[in-house]
């Protein structure tokens, strides 16, 4: 039997092996479908847009940790209007006409629309969907103006990650001038 040092060090060796096979060019790959999503989100943000961001149950992980980052105080930037979907909104929702819901967020944001990422088989993707200003990141459904991506890949949380890194670079880049945004 090996000593956990020695399987520690096999384990470790596999996982960097399994992520160097991903071709970390993944998302150029998928650039045009990409870029014109963020575009229309950074020019939304930057028109006094504001996100909600929600997500299906398996998702709400990534959730958190985009509401954790996106507007540390700790980072000298512009605080940028993405807020939670809570629970609270969540519990408004009713299979059918959410016109009730949309009539509240539409006196409480000037601009809204729902930053998704999950499955769509769901009353909060079903209600993002309805949204024509909605940021879609859905997996293995193709909407219009949605990125998608595979709910089986077996590196799907680190390409969520990656995702939402480049997105933040490009938000930041946009309100700096780095682009001409549309």
């Amino acid at each position: 039997m090996q000593s956990i040092n020695e399987w520690m060090l096999h384990t470790l060796r596999r996982d960097a092996e399994s992520l160097s096979s991903m071709p970390l060019h993944w998302l150029e790959i998928m650039r045009d479908t990409w870029t014109h999503l963020v575009m229309r989100a950074v020019s939304f943000i930057l028109n006094e847009g504001s996100f909600l961001i929600c997500t299906d149950s398996k998702r709400a992980w990534f959730k958190d940790y985009v509401l954790s980052k996106i507007n540390d105080k700790d980072k000298e930037r512009p605080f940028i209007p993405i807020y939670n979907f809570d629970k609270n909104l969540e519990n408004l929702l009713v299979d059918g006409d959410n016109g009730a819901l949309s009539d509240v967020l539409g006196m409480s944001y000037r601009r809204y629309g729902l930053w998704y990422i999950g499955n769509s088989d769901n009353k909060i993707a079903q209600f993002a969907l309805s949204n024509e200003d909605s940021l879609l990141w859905t997996l293995d459904d193709t909407f219009e103006n949605s990125f998608t991506l595979n709910a089986k890949d077996i590196n799907l949380d680190f390409k969520l990650i990656q995702s939402y890194r480049i997105f933040e670079m490009a938000i930041f880049a946009g309100i700096f001038g780095e682009f001409e945004v549309e």
